[in-house]
Formats: structure tokens, C-alpha cells, sequence
């Protein structure tokens, strides 16, 4: 039998897009790469498609010199351009010089010479014409650097997750003369503009998460190729076909769920694989790892370690954790708890922890998972036949909308912020808005054909044998030699790890996932941005209130308390400040939605 402990680096890569799998300190070099095929051309400019309204048409600058940034190109009454943008040539003819700040999370996969050693980047510089010299800081003591350079006023040019390390507002960074306010900068970040403006018709709260406080434009996120759910339900399909009880897509409601975990528990507890008393339902120590996925039918998010999550019901602030519909999904889980179907030890189910949960001793039947991590657990599995499909998300009814946590998520982790005091700032916001352009998201998240990629019969792509078997894992040395979705502003496929052999099944879980009719009407507008104020009120009520709402909401699930004592638990909460927390918030949704 194999192992029963799943280790951390197993929970890592169920972590959301399993982000940090596979770093590795040993010395062994990588494996040579084949020659790199000729470089990819950039596409020539297409045509303004006929205009619905009528188009304006951007300045057509005079041509200064060598610098060829984004004009002509056709907008709408609002000024939003109507397409994405072509650059036809490299954005300046003088080699010219950014400096960038950056980190790498696997430093020791850089090759001698760096970044610049690397065909992908030798490529950008060519495209754009613009020479990059990297600042690769230790992605350990990125904070302590930021702050040495920020009291000497030594900033680089462009300063990948400035934002995170800036000690204090945006307003500040702003003020102060440190980070570069780009609104007024817009008309040179066509392809940045397009991809805002197309995302916010099908996700209204796109605009306000990616400008700040609707008129600055002061961090530049990163944005994903379609994006998908990073996380979602699994259920064991082979013990669903011994049971006859049909597929995982079929499990679409809580009821049918119940249905299916109380027969493997009748069915496969005590059997060869395990030898005792199965708890199908797994369930972190914290409720879900992803808000939103797991318990979306009751519109609120299982967060027990954490009171961060505001819902709006019909224009009224609620607090996650507090509602009725807190109540219906505890009183569900606790009649589960009660049958045996969740672990009584699922609260040492930590994440980032080391734990038995009945992965490999065949316990677990259905569990949340990220696609990358599917294969892994069904190899640790001590049945061979051990087979995880997706479940959709699981609804109180067939039809129910769902309102909220299943918003697409549009951005990635990478972001920028650019110096203030840049002495080619406008090239700098050219050179990011190539990275939004179609064949710089491409180009950037596959590099060249022949280094990390090549063609296969059917068209298709499909990721080289050297970066598949590379010890750093496959993620890992993409995320050099390509794009890094962790660190970079850039326009990222996030599907890219998916493209070897078998691989096609893990996309397949996206598609079960994904929700074509999501309301999202009770989901928290992002642009909401408390005072300095509110803010140090609410940071001051949250010490005690989260510590009460930690030790006692879980007591509900595992049945210490029982669910009669529901509203003395929300007077206590009162007690502690929650509705002068909830206050504030309304205060701050209401101003919001009348500005």
C-alpha cells in the first residue's frame, strides 16, 4: 500500500492553479532544449470592423522620431477602442533601455546571463525594441529591497507587484511622486482599454477592480486568456459505476449528492482497500478553499477561519457567515457530520498541511480539487482503479441561478506599477500594452515554436519533452522561459499547462465548471474602497469579533453547539461589533452605488 500521508507539497498543488508546485534546490542542470524554430512574425494590422455606433477616431499624432506607439485606431462615443490594436513594427527605433523589477520563484533554473539569455525575452526586445534590464530580487526579501530603493528614490522603471511592497495608499505612492498615475495615459494602452472594456459586458465589476476609485489608473493587472473556475468538485466515477448511480455531471443538487456519499459509505467502508469506516465528504479545516465553489446553492461562502466576506441582498450589506443561509448550509452539514459522511477529524485538514485524509487509504469520495492535482491523488490511491470526474457545481434545485462567489475571475496574480518619475514613461506604457495585444499574450505565455512547444499532427500544440520531465516541474520553467502569471504584468493562457499528452481531460474540468447562466447578483462590488478611517474601525473590531466567530461558527457543524442557539450566536456577534461592522459597509455600498 502506498503512503498515507499527503504532504504539503500535495496540498500546494490543489491550491488555486496549483501555483507553486514543484520548486526544487537541486543543482542538476536542465536538459538541453532543441534549436528554436524561426521567430514568429508579427501579424500585419487588420481593418476597423464597421462601427455600430459612431466610431471616434483616436488623434493621429505627428510621428516623433523613432517612437511608434498605438494611433488611428477607431473607439466608440465613450473612447473605447472597438478592436484590439496591431503593432506593425517594434515601439521604438532606438534600442532604448526600461529597467524592471521583478523576482523569480525558481531562481536557480535561470540560465547564465539571466532573463536576457532566454530566446522568449531576446524576442520581445526585438519585437518592441526595447532593451529590459532586469533588478531579479529574492523572492524572500522582495519587501526589505522595495523599501531600500524607496528611500533612496532608486524605483526601476517598471516595478512588477509595486503596489504589494508600497508601505503606504495608492493615494500616497501617488501623492508622494512614486507611482505613476496612468488614466490621463490611456489612449496609449489600446489593447489594455479593449480587454476592460470587452471583459466588464459580460462581468460588470471589471471596471471597478482594475481602475481605482473609478478615475486612476495606478496598478496595471494582469488578465487571463479565457478565464476559468481554478477549483471545484471531484467525485470518485468508478465507485459511482459500481453503485450504477450514473456520472459525476449528473450530481447536480445537494439532495442527490447526500444520496450518493450515504451509498459509499455504505458500500465502501470495510473493504479491501481500507479496511474501516469511510468518511466520503472531505471538507477543509477552514470550510472551502475557494469561496464560493464547494457551497455555492445557498449564495454565501463556507469561510470558518476568516470573517471577510460581504454579500448584498436587494441593496442590503450582509456579512458571510452570519446570514440564513449560513444557517440552511450549517444545518445541512451538521446532519452530515452526524451521519458519518464528513470526517470527525476534518478540522486538522489544513492547508499547506500534513495530514492523512483518506486519500490513499481510500476514504474519500468526493473532494475539492484543483485539475493539476487530480492525477497525483489518484496515483497515491491504494486502489488502482481509483478514477475522479468532475461535478458540477451543486445547486439547492435544478435551475437555481446562482448569485454569488462564481464570478469569473478575470485577472491573475501578476501586476505592475510604473515609476513616476520614468523618464520614458509613455514608452513604458507601450511596451505594457504590447504584453495585452494578441500576439503579445500569445507570444509571450508559449514563446518561440521549437523552445517550450511544438506543433503536433492535428495542429494543436503540445508542451516539449525537456519541459514536461524538467525537475522544476512543467509550471515551474514556464514560468521562465514564458510568461509568469505569478509575478508579471502580462496576458496569460492559463490553460497552457494543460497541453501534454492526456492533458485534454484536465481542461474538461474547467468545462464542467464553468456556469453559463450565473446571476452574481449578491456578489460584493470590488470597487468598494473603505476609508483610512473605516478602515482602522473595522481592523479595530474585527480582533475580537473574528476570534468569537472562529471558536463558535464551526461548533455548529460538528454539533458542540447546537443549531437551536443560532440567534443567541448572532446577539453575541452583535455584541462584538458586527453590526457596526456591517454598518460601515452599507455606508461604503451605498456611497458607492449612488456615485
Amino acid at each position: 500500500m502506498k503512503g498515507k500521508r499527503i504532504t504539503a507539497t500535495v496540498l500546494a498543488l490543489m491550491m488555486v492553479a496549483v501555483l507553486f508546485a514543484g520548486c526544487s534546490s537541486s543543482e542538476e542542470t536542465t536538459p538541453s532544449m532543441p534549436a528554436a524554430a524561426q521567430a514568429t512574425q508579427v501579424p500585419s494590422v487588420t481593418k476597423a470592423p464597421a462601427a455600430t455606433e459612431a466610431p471616434q477616431a483616436t488623434a493621429e499624432p505627428v510621428d516623433e522620431g523613432p517612437y511608434h506607439f498605438a494611433k488611428g485606431y477607431a473607439t466608440d462615443a465613450d473612447g473605447w477602442p472597438l478592436e484590439k490594436y496591431v503593432y506593425e513594427q517594434p515601439l521604438c527605433d532606438t534600442d532604448d533601455v526600461l529597467t524592471k523589477w521583478t523576482t523569480c520563484y525558481n531562481p536557480q533554473y535561470l540560465p547564465e546571463g539571466g532573463f536576457n539569455a532566454i530566446q522568449t525575452w531576446q524576442m520581445v526586445e526585438e519585437f518592441t525594441g526595447v532593451h529590459i534590464e532586469y533588478n531579479v530580487v529574492d523572492s524572500a526579501n522582495r519587501q526589505q529591497n522595495f523599501s531600500v530603493l524607496l528611500a533612496s528614490d532608486d524605483l526601476d522603471d517598471i516595478l512588477d507587484g509595486g503596489a504589494s511592497f508600497y508601505p503606504g495608499t495608492l493615494d500616497d505612492a501617488v501623492e508622494d511622486g512614486f507611482f505613476a498615475d496612468l488614466y490621463d495615459k490611456r489612449d496609449l494602452m489600446p489593447n489594455y482599454m479593449w480587454e476592460i472594456h470587452n471583459r466588464s459586458i459580460r462581468n460588470p465589476d471589471c471596471l471597478n477592480s482594475l481602475f481605482y476609485k473609478k478615475t486612476h489608473l495606478i496598478t496595471l493587472y494582469g488578465l487571463v486568456i479565457d478565464p476559468v473556475p481554478s477549483m471545484g468538485a471531484a467525485l470518485r466515477q468508478d465507485w459511482l459505476d459500481k453503485l450504477d448511480m450514473g456520472s459525476a455531471a449528473d450530481v447536480t443538487t445537494f439532495d442527490k449528492l447526500h444520496e450518493v456519499l450515504v451509498a459509499m459509505k455504505v458500500n465502501f467502508s470495510n473493504n479491501q482497500y481500507n479496511q474501516s469506516e469511510i468518511y466520503p465528504y472531505f471538507i477543509w479545516a477552514n470550510g472551502e478553499a475557494t469561496p464560493g465553489y464547494n457551497f455555492c446553492g445557498f449564495n454565501t461562502v463556507l469561510y470558518m477561519t476568516r470573517l471577510s466576506y460581504m454579500r448584498v441582498v436587494n441593496g442590503e450589506v450582509q456579512v458571510c457567515g452570519t446570514t440564513d443561509d449560513d444557517l440552511a448550509l450549517m444545518t445541512m452539514l451538521n446532519q452530515w457530520y452526524n451521519e458519518g459522511l464528513i470526517s470527525p477529524n476534518f478540522q486538522s485538514y489544513t492547508i499547506g498541511g500534513s495530514f492523512d485524509a483518506g486519500y490513499s487509504s481510500d476514504k474519500v469520495g468526493c473532494t475539492p480539487v484543483a485539475p493539476a492535482s487530480v492525477t497525483f491523488i489518484e496515483g497515491s490511491s491504494a486502489d488502482p482503479d481509483t478514477f475522479y470526474a468532475p461535478a458540477p457545481r451543486t445547486r439547492l434545485y435544478d435551475g437555481q441561478i446562482l448569485e454569488y462567489g462564481n464570478k469569473r475571475t478575470e485577472t491573475h496574480y501578476g501586476s505592475c506599477t510604473l515609476n513616476a518619475k520614468c523618464d520614458k514613461l509613455d514608452l513604458a506604457v507601450a511596451w505594457c500594452d504590447w504584453w495585452m495585444s494578441d500576439f503579445g499574450g500569445d507570444f509571450t505565455s508559449w514563446g518561440p515554436e521549437g523552445l517550450c512547444w511544438h506543433f503536433k499532427e492535428d495542429g494543436t500544440r503540445e508542451l516539449e519533452d525537456w519541459v514536461l520531465n524538467h525537475e522544476a516541474s512543467a509550471m515551474s520553467i514556464m514560468q521562465i522561459y514564458c510568461n509568469d502569471n505569478l509575478v508579471m504584468f502580462c496576458l496569460h493562457d492559463i490553460r497552457r499547462s494543460y497541453y501534454y499528452p492526456g492533458g485534454e481531460r484536465s481542461l474538461q474540468f474547467y468545462d464542467v465548471w464553468t456556469i453559463p447562466d450565473y446571476g452574481g447578483h449578491y456578489d460584493w462590488p470590488s470597487g468598494i474602497v473603505l476609508s483610512a478611517e473605516e478602515t482602522d474601525e473595522v481592523n479595530t473590531i474585527k480582533g475580537d469579533l473574528e476570534t468569537f466567530f472562529t471558536e463558535n461558527y464551526v461548533c455548529f457543524l460538528n454539533g458542540v453547539t447546537p443549531l437551536s442557539e443560532w440567534d443567541a450566536y448572532i446577539r453575541d456577534m452583535n455584541t462584538f461589533g458586527l453590526d457596526r461592522m456591517t454598518e460601515i459597509y452599507q455606508n461604503a455600498y451605498d456611497q458607492f452605488m449612488a456615485s
